[in-house]
């Protein structure tokens, strides 16, 4: 019995070291990646890509939402990551040349990276933000004109106090990058085919961290148009420029979602926050006189192409019933009948 004892001393020390192994592994050395399930935009009502086309007093932003976005833009104009930013870049364009596909440029919109700060702040990954703001809302009140849609990932180390090092956080970067690759079956490969996307042409990213947590955004934009007017007066846009490639305008969509409210971690925590997003509502189309669609639509007021240019004027007054942000996205068709996106911009009615 005694030597029994002894035996059982000596094992003491090295369950004890086991267990401390254990949580550092689960704290350190193991963190945790999380993706969403589908990262893209989902059109709600009615696919972009089934309906078909046949021939046949209003004021702006809120004060707090202004503020809450000039805040956030001179937190990050200090912050000394372009080094990671470049990083982040780099692992994207190997993955599209090395599918054959061409490399995007970095962008200039700072939604992306204005979104990744206020995630990090708070530890939570989500497409939404504390001020209830959605991937296209945030790009267009930061000047954007094109059309955007977002990746966003991210990992978290709970427990854990010791400053990143760059290696580790290019390390997660590159993890994360991979998961959204080659491990992205349960989101039905929705980040990788937004990696992959051929329409792309810039991507605007996004890199926020601390001890507990690495977030990613990946803003990816069509720039598709050099734009000669782009004005939005009240429910009347109109729209001037030229097409960078050989496209012609096809239609526009017009979506609804509420006036964005504050969100809380808790709030961003549950559904339908803590999942994809969409446009909202589909309200209808704007078409060129002589077309129709199997959806509720009105005629442009304006609506000439002469070769790769282009003027159309809109009303939407007609889709406007309610408080709310109306979101316009133009669909412009190529040489072979494909289907592009060329421009998401949401109008703040309230």
């Amino acid at each position: 019995m005694e030597e029994h004892r002894i035996k059982l001393y000596r094992l003491a020390p090295l369950i004890v070291f086991g267990f401390i192994f254990i949580a550092a592994y689960l704290l350190y050395i193991n963190p945790q990646i999380q993706i969403f399930r589908q990262n893209t935009v989902v059109v709600t009502e009615a696919s972009t890509s089934t309906i078909t086309v046949t021939r046949s007093t209003t004021s702006y932003l809120t004060s707090t939402v202004t503020s809450a976005l000039e805040t956030s833009t001179s937190s990050i104009q200090s912050a000394n990551i372009s080094h990671l930013i470049n990083y982040a870049l780099e692992l994207i364009n190997n993955d599209r040349v090395g599918n054959g596909l061409k490399p995007v440029e970095l962008g200039n919109n700072l939604a992306a990276q204005v979104h990744a700060e206020n995630l990090a702040k708070i530890l939570c990954l989500s497409h939404w933000d504390t001020n209830g703001m959605k991937p296209y809302m945030r790009y267009t009140l930061f000047g954007g004109k094109n059309f955007v849609q977002e990746n966003v990932a991210a990992v978290f180390m709970f427990g854990r106090t010791n400053p990143l090092s760059d290696e580790e956080i290019k390390s997660f970067l590159s993890k994360l990058e991979y998961e959204m690759m080659y491990n992205d079956a349960a989101s039905e490969w929705g980040h990788r085919k937004n990696i992959l996307d051929p329409s792309h042409t810039h991507v605007n990213i996004g890199i926020a961290y601390n001890s507990q947590i690495v977030v990613l955004v990946q803003d990816f934009e069509n720039i598709l148009i050099e734009w000669k007017e782009y004005t939005i007066k009240n429910t009347t846009i109109v729209l001037n420029g030229r097409f960078l490639q050989n496209l012609k305008p096809y239609m526009f969509l017009v979506y609804f979602d509420p006036l964005p409210t504050p969100l809380s971690r808790e709030d961003l925590q549950q559904a339908p926050y803590n999942g994809s997003y969409n446009f909202g509502k589909l309200l209808g189309a704007i078409l060129d006189k002589g077309y129709q669609t199997d959806i509720p639509y009105i005629y442009a007021t304006k609506w000439v192409q002469k070769g790769l240019d282009f003027e159309i004027a809109l009303d939407l007054k007609r889709f406007v019933q309610a408080p709310g942000v109306y979101t316009i996205v133009l669909e412009v068709e190529d040489g072979r009948g494909r289907i592009y996106y060329a421009l998401s911009y949401s109008i703040f009615i309230k």
